[in-house]
């Protein structure tokens, strides 16, 4: 690259989507609240910001958890919509040459539309190899917003069906954060698709 372009990866815990950025020579800046990024007041940065990635939470957004919504109240619903906004914040005060959301099916659609894209792991399963492609050999509906290029799919068999929601039920933090992680395939799809140029 003739500069280094920065990425901003939002709600990024595990680092996942980012990393073939950051192994590209990319100026990838992860904000998470575990790390002690609190979304909602980070501000805009300086500079030039060529692409975001945003993953906020879905705890209080997905329809997984639908049977818990009313229990929850708008409290939590509205924790959930804030994270969601600080995104789209950051998104109109730097105006990315590309920027991608992602979320699981739920209440979004309510109140930033449908998406434009839906996947599963299993469709970009075929950009790795080894035991790191049968490992994302299942299905778990993931929507996209945004403005950005959809990589093309090298799809492998679902052959392990629906692998989150049969190895992490509950409301663990471990299980939060293993649902919540990027599949490593659809990472680097996204970058050839979306970085690379």
């Amino acid at each position: 690259m003739a500069e280094t372009k920065t990425i901003l990866s939002l709600c990024d815990y595990s680092g996942i989507w980012c990393e073939p950025f950051r192994r590209a020579g990319y100026d990838v800046r992860q904000y998470d609240l575990k790390n002690g990024d609190d979304i909602v007041l980070v501000k805009k940065p300086a500079g030039i910001v060529y692409g975001i990635l945003a993953a906020p939470p879905c705890t209080h957004l997905a329809n997984s958890g639908a049977r818990h919504f009313k229990a929850k109240g708008d409290k939590a619903l509205k924790e959930g919509l804030a994270l969601v906004d600080a995104c789209l914040r950051i998104v109109y005060a730097t105006q990315p040459a590309f920027w991608c959301m992602e979320n699981p099916i739920g209440r979004l659609i309510h109140y930033i539309g449908k998406w434009q894209h839906i996947f599963n792991p299993c469709d970009f399963a075929g950009y790795l190899s080894g035991a790191e492609a049968e490992a994302e050999q299942y299905t778990k509906k993931t929507c996209l917003w945004g403005n950005f290029t959809m990589p093309e799919k090298k799809p492998l068999p679902p052959v392990l069906g629906s692998k989150m929601g049969r190895l992490y039920g509950g409301k663990s933090e471990r299980t939060k954060t293993m649902r919540s992680m990027t599949p490593k395939g659809f990472a680097e799809a996204f970058f050839q698709a979306n970085g690379n140029n």
